[in-house]
């Protein structure tokens, strides 16, 4: 099945990272980033009227795929998450935050399992909240705990008509939303084990000192809304499992690292970090990149072995730098 995925400027939604992420899970579904602008007219939705109304060039595009996902903030005019029987299916995150305190992105795989649901005849609705991704959600609050459950019931698992390669697709959507959801964290950074032979490749790892998590996390947001993928030690290890192995196995992995350094200077671990990423930039080609942050009350006395590096001041024209940094790594 190939499905497509809009947004509009309502939404900061990252639609190319996340149908990345998707299509490392899948198998028998594909998802691709729509390039077309999407528009919706009118303060509420209404199905039929807002469906006609869509533009015409967005609706060449999608005309290949099984299914387009439009996402919004528009609400509906009945209060609905989404509703269509077509294969274009408009999907309203209004008044979102008022129901959770998860991400949109979160919302939007759970969803998509749904739809993928009910458009296969995966299982029966549910007209009370149970828990299970069949639920109607009569009450939208539901739609919280139903993310950090993610699973379809035992009762809809034995429905005769379900499509077996299709509910492992499915299967594995909600475990990657659930997986995300109960610790609070996005999809997009919560590491799931790609399924196949390729495994994950991550464009940046974010070398810091753990003093400077703070910055370092607000400059991770800024690269995941751009569509890099970042490698920051607190969303990617694992808990209760020796960290040393895996960040040996990544710097091997990674196509270019970022040294933050700020007023609390080079930390231990962050210098074998570099000294790593030297050896792999002289074997590779690997680019090292070091970035002053905005709190370096000066220029910090760099390690000898990254001076020579061009580097990136954020102290001053910090958003010019900062997408001058972006560019760079994609």
């Amino acid at each position: 099945m190939k499905t497509i995925i809009y947004t509009d400027n309502t939404l900061p939604l990252a639609v190319a990272p996340l149908c990345q992420l998707l299509n490392s899970l899948c198998r028998t579904v594909s998802f691709t980033p729509g390039r077309e602008l999407l528009r919706i007219e009118s303060s509420y939705i209404r199905d039929p009227i807002s469906y006609a109304e869509l533009p015409k060039s967005l609706l060449i595009e999608a005309a290949p795929y099984d299914v387009a996902f439009l996402c919004t903030h528009v609400p509906y005019e009945n209060n609905f998450f989404f509703e269509s029987s077509a294969k274009e299916v408009l999907i309203s995150f209004s008044g979102w935050n008022l129901l959770t305190d998860l991400p949109i992105s979160n919302g939007l795989v759970y969803f998509i399992a749904s739809i993928l649901c009910d458009m296969q005849s995966i299982g029966q609705t549910h007209q009370q909240n149970t828990g299970c991704i069949n639920d109607f959600w009569w009450d939208k609050r539901g739609v919280d705990v139903g993310m950090r459950a993610a699973f379809l019931c035992g009762r809809c698992r034995t429905q005769a008509s379900i499509n077996r390669d299709l509910q492992e697709d499915v299967d594995k959507l909600l475990d990657l939303v659930s997986t995300a959801s109960r610790i609070g964290h996005d999809v997009l950074t919560t590491a799931v084990k790609p399924t196949g032979h390729n495994e994950t490749v991550f464009d940046v790892f974010l070398c810091h000192n753990s003093n400077d998590k703070p910055a370092v996390r607000e400059l991770n947001q800024s690269f995941r809304v751009a569509g890099i993928r970042t490698w920051l030690d607190e969303e990617q290890l694992s808990l209760g499992l020796p960290w040393q192995p895996e960040l040996e196995r990544q710097i091997g992995n990674i196509k270019a690292a970022c040294v933050f350094v700020g007023r609390n200077g080079i930390g231990p671990w962050q210098d074998m970090e570099v000294r790593a990423f030297l050896n792999e930039f002289v074997n590779r080609g690997c680019p090292v990149i070091p970035v002053i942050l905005q709190d370096a009350t000066q220029i910090p006395e760099l390690p000898l072995f990254l001076r020579q590096m061009t580097w990136v001041d954020l102290r001053q024209n910090y958003k010019q730098n900062l997408l001058r940094l972006i560019g760079v790594i994609k």
